[in-house]
């Protein structure tokens, strides 16, 4: 009688010990057929790396829980991204990494609305921000973007063209970033193309025939395009190469430019950056050597084809951890959850930095960098930041003699 008791016991103990363990469940949108295709393996890689970490740490401080990933594809568009959204609530998430645009996130934002979950993305349209809504943004909002390039023009305004000329894809990202540019510089003319354009003989026609008009009446030196575009941006420069009037200006490019690797891969592209000066601005804020940052860099360069990784491949490590800490608190309300978003925002250091957020969701301070492709000794073209944008000083400094981890490892690779 003593043992079956001793035994039942001990089955009950073990019952509980399966009960209290806890699985957090995160779903991850990945566009691995779209625009922001080339930061698909780096995204994954990221979001693998966090879900290892958060679970060797469980481990570690015998905690009974784990972090499972759930994925699901896009193809850059908000009805794919609405589908991928349906089918994680379907599969149980109970908080979306990503989408990566805009465009895919305004189409997951009745589904965000109707299951009470959240979003932890990387979106930046001042359109989406919106206070108490169930979308967490880890990068400073487009308002601190256009500060960081109205300094930037501050700082070298002998060399700034004084008329622009705006080329732009047509979705949330591009036409309300290209009304913000009309705000920081004189654009003389604005040709917008569709999403997923790879022709780009209309477009460059509409362009040359801007630029040409504004070459002769202020001359080469005083006429830039500004360029917002994602991975479509290497077909764009291939194409425009066969312009001489467009290589003659300087070009600038948009977030969604910066480090993108399609450019570098494409060798007609990569020249006609060169040639044209493209000056490219991102959101980062470069970590010490010793800090995860560098890991997950690291860690994507390895997995990857080994192309400079953008912020845009990093901080979804820590929209992950971000994810995982608030599924950790058990909240039973969305209010309850942004209540604990709001305490975790003011007290997280991620790997990206510190991951304070404003009223509105979205990342309250980070810092620039403006990249320019430049060469090697061996001829080969890379990415090199030239410039940053601090953003507590709201001041741009050049990365001359100046002790930043961010160009060391660049120059370094």
């Amino acid at each position: 009688m003593n043992r079956l008791v001793v035994l039942l016991l001990a089955g009950i103990m073990l019952v509980s010990a399966v009960s209290a363990e806890k699985q957090i469940v995160i779903g991850a949108i990945i566009d691995e057929s779209g625009d922001t295709t080339s930061y698909a393996p780096g995204i994954e890689t990221a979001i693998n790396l966090a879900a290892s970490d958060l679970n060797d740490y469980y481990k570690k401080v015998n905690k009974t829980t784990t972090v499972v990933i759930k994925k699901e594809s896009s193809d850059g568009t908000s009805e794919s991204a609405a589908k991928a959204a349906e089918n994680l609530v379907s599969e149980g998430a109970q908080i979306i990494v990503g989408p990566t645009t805009s465009e895919e996130l305004s189409g997951c934002l009745p589904i965000l609305s109707r299951e009470k979950i959240l979003s932890i993305n990387p979106s930046s349209s001042i359109k989406l921000a919106i206070p108490g809504d169930q979308v967490i943004r880890l990068c400073p909002g487009d308002l601190s973007l256009v500060n960081a390039i109205a300094s930037y023009n501050t700082v070298i305004t002998g060399t700034i063209p004084q008329k622009t000329v705006v080329v732009s894809r047509g979705d949330l990202y591009g036409l309300d970033l290209s009304e913000k540019v009309k705000s920081i510089t004189q654009v003389s003319d604005t040709v917008i193309y569709s999403p997923r354009t790879r022709d780009f003989t209309s477009t460059l026609e509409k362009l040359n025939s801007s630029v040409s008009s504004l070459i002769d009446t202020y001359g080469e030196k005083n006429v830039c395009v500004f360029a917002i575009s994602i991975d479509e941006i290497s077909d764009l420069l291939a194409q425009a190469s066969a312009y001489p009037n467009l290589r003659k200006i300087q070009w600038s490019g948009m977030d969604g430019v910066a480090l993108n690797p399609t450019i570098l891969k494409n060798d007609t592209a990569a020249q006609f950056a060169y040639d044209t000066h493209l000056a490219t601005i991102s959101f980062n804020v470069a970590q010490p050597e010793d800090s995860n940052y560098w890991k997950v860099y690291d860690k994507i360069q390895a997995t990857t084809d080994g192309h400079q990784p953008c912020i845009y491949e990093i901080l979804p490590y820590d929209e992950v951890v971000m994810a995982a800490r608030i599924l950790e608190n058990n909240a039973s309300t969305l209010e309850d959850t942004l209540k604990i978003v709001d305490i975790l925002g003011n007290n997280m250091y991620g790997a990206t930095g510190w991951l304070k957020l404003d009223k509105n969701g979205d990342r309250e301070h980070g810092d620039y960098y403006f990249y320019l492709p430049q060469k090697g000794a061996d001829g080969t073209i890379k990415w090199v930041p030239c410039f940053a944008y601090l953003d507590g000083l709201n001041t741009t400094i050049p990365l001359i003699r100046v002790n930043n981890t961010l160009l060391e490892k660049t120059l370094a690779a």
